[in-house]
This record gives C-alpha cells, sequence and structure tokens, in this order.
C-alpha cells in the first residue's frame, strides 16, 4: 500500500509540473527578433547583438522568441515591414535593433510593435562609449526596461550600468575676472541720527556663467569716526548677452558698521543693479547701485541723560564702480 500512495504522489506530482510547464509556456508572448539594422557597423556585430538580444529575451521567461531569416541591413525596417515579418512567423510582436556608432560613441535602440496594427508597444535607447563588448550589459538593460516598463536611464542594475554612465559630468568652464573697485556707503537713520557718507575701498572676485553671474567682494571703507567691513556673496541676472550688458540681483554681506553710535554687526541684504561694460573682453568696467538693509541694529553713545541711546537699523545707496581683469 504504501508503494502505490507513493507511486500516486509523484504521478500526481509529475502532472502538476507538467500543467503548469504548459501553462507558462502558453502565457509566453511571441514575439519575432528581426534582423539588427545599423550605420557604421560591422555586420557580425550587428549579428552578434540579435543572437544575445535573444538570449536575454528568452531569459526573462515572458517571450518565446523567432527569428525570421534575414541579413544585417542599413536600413531600419519600417512598421508596416515589421508588422508583416511578425505575422509571417506567427508572431504577435515585432522587435526592431538598431546600433548607430558615430565616432567614439554609439546608441543602441529598441523598438517594439504590434504585429496586427503597427503601433509601438515601446522604444528606448541608450548611449554607449564603450566597444561591442559593452553591447551585453546594454541589451540586457533595455530587456529589463521592457520587462519593467520603466525608461531604460532608471533601469540600471549592478552589472548593467556603462561606461558613459561612469564618466564625470562635462561642465561649462565659467569665465573668471579679478577686479577693484571703490564704493560710497550713504546711510539713513544712524545710530546719532546724522547723515554719514562712507568712502571705501574692495576687492571682488566675478564669476560669469553666460546666464548668471556671481561675484564675491571684500569691502572696507572708513571716514572720522564711520567705519565699515563686509564681506559679500552676490548673484546677478544679466539683460544682454553683448559686450555692454545690465543686469540686477542682490548680494548678502556679513558687515561690521560704525555709524556714529557704539557699532554693531550682522548680515546685511542689497538689492542691486549695474552693468558691465567689456563683457566680452580681457578688461571690464562695472558700476553699480545698491540699497543696504541691515538686519541688525547700532546703539547711540551714551549721554548724560540716559545710560543709552535708542538702538537704530540703518540703511542706505551703495554706489560702486570697479575695473575687472
Amino acid at each position: 500500500m504504501t508503494t502505490i500512495r507513493r507511486t500516486t504522489q509523484l504521478a500526481m506530482f509529475a502532472a502538476v509540473t507538467i500543467a503548469l510547464y504548459t501553462g507558462a509556456a502558453h502565457a509566453a508572448e511571441t514575439i519575432a527578433l528581426l534582423p539588427t539594422s545599423g550605420s557604421n557597423v560591422a555586420p557580425q556585430v550587428l549579428e552578434g547583438a540579435r543572437d544575445v538580444l535573444k538570449d536575454h529575451l528568452q531569459r526573462t521567461g515572458q517571450y518565446t522568441v523567432l527569428t525570421p531569416a534575414g541579413l544585417p541591413s542599413p536600413d531600419e525596417p519600417t512598421a508596416v515591414q515589421a508588422s508583416h515579418e511578425a505575422l509571417a512567423v506567427g508572431a504577435s510582436q515585432a522587435v526592431v535593433l538598431r546600433i548607430t556608432h558615430i565616432g567614439t560613441a554609439a546608441r543602441v535602440r529598441l523598438t517594439v510593435y504590434a504585429a496586427q496594427t503597427g503601433q509601438v508597444i515601446y522604444w528606448d535607447s541608450i548611449p554607449i562609449n564603450g566597444g561591442p563588448e559593452e553591447l551585453d550589459p546594454v541589451l540586457q538593460r533595455l530587456v529589463h526596461a521592457l520587462v519593467t516598463g520603466r525608461p531604460v536611464r532608471e533601469s540600471a542594475e549592478i552589472d548593467t550600468v556603462t561606461d558613459k554612465e561612469m564618466q564625470t559630468l562635462n561642465r561649462r568652464a565659467a569665465n573668471k575676472s579679478f577686479g577693484i573697485h571703490i564704493l560710497t556707503l550713504m546711510p539713513f537713520n544712524t545710530a546719532d541720527g546724522e547723515f554719514r557718507p562712507v568712502p571705501g575701498l574692495g576687492l571682488f572676485w566675478l564669476y560669469d556663467a553666460r546666464s548668471w553671474l556671481a561675484d564675491i567682494a571684500v569691502d572696507f571703507g572708513h571716514k572720522d569716526a564711520s567705519t565699515l567691513w563686509s564681506v559679500s556673496l552676490g548673484g546677478y541676472y544679466p539683460l544682454s548677452r553683448e559686450d555692454f550688458a545690465p543686469y540686477v540681483g542682490g548680494a548678502v554681506r556679513l558687515s561690521s558698521l560704525t555709524l556714529g553710535g557704539r557699532g554693531s554687526g550682522g548680515v546685511s541684504f542689497q538689492p542691486t543693479v549695474g552693468f558691465l561694460l567689456g563683457r566680452l573682453s580681457s578688461v571690464q568696467i562695472r558700476g553699480e547701485v545698491g540699497y543696504l538693509i541691515n538686519t541688525f541694529s547700532e546703539e547711540s553713545e551714551p549721554n548724560v541723560a540716559t545710560a543709552a541711546g535708542p538702538a537704530r537699523f540703518s540703511h542706505g545707496f551703495v554706489l560702486s564702480v570697479g575695473l575687472g581683469f
């Protein structure tokens, strides 16, 4: 009895296994993988790419891959041609692979058409900088993107990152200039209520990134009992790409000011308009009008009537002109 029971169990297990296998086979999509087309690519490479792509498609378990007869061609099949080829072999989809080689780079494109309508079911491409040896991971990645429905740029796995993606991103070089400028601070609401213009001198480093400008400046000014120290960081938008370029923007200053009082320091904001003359030259003239707004107050000097005067937030115009080179 025990032997009969075991034999029955084995038979049932085999039947279930065969049924599952048959169901999986019926669930697989039958697709036609057409001969690879390419530009500036050797026919042997195109044939090899087709074989490798077939392996990756079949390995997913979702496709039964048919390979219609044909040789690699420089001309990519149209949607109508791809549909006819798929229907001729009884496939429901047509898979078209194209490789374009230009200089030291190449691009691999995968397109899947519905056999009945010729509509595009899937399309994506990926650039590569390596040789034919990089086609294997690239084709594996395209198949992974096809199965998951995600863009190929988001479908990288540990073993399918391309050489191009490992390269450092190219960056446009920004033009740099160093200069000196003279400035005048014309403050209002000073600690003692007096108008105390402060002349000064500063150094700046200007960076021109074509669509925007940025600078770093160090300034010092002094007159009588008034003193200015500041370090600033500014960003500006140029209104012209020509040699004379007006611009608008602003700067943030870390300032130390003494304007008729005990002195104080902190962060200041400075909306600014200006111009750059000689933007296309190695020597530039720069002019600015800004309005300094202090976020810190300064107390006036003590007097006989009170231990300390009222604290005031000063503000005012900043005029500057400079030379960069």
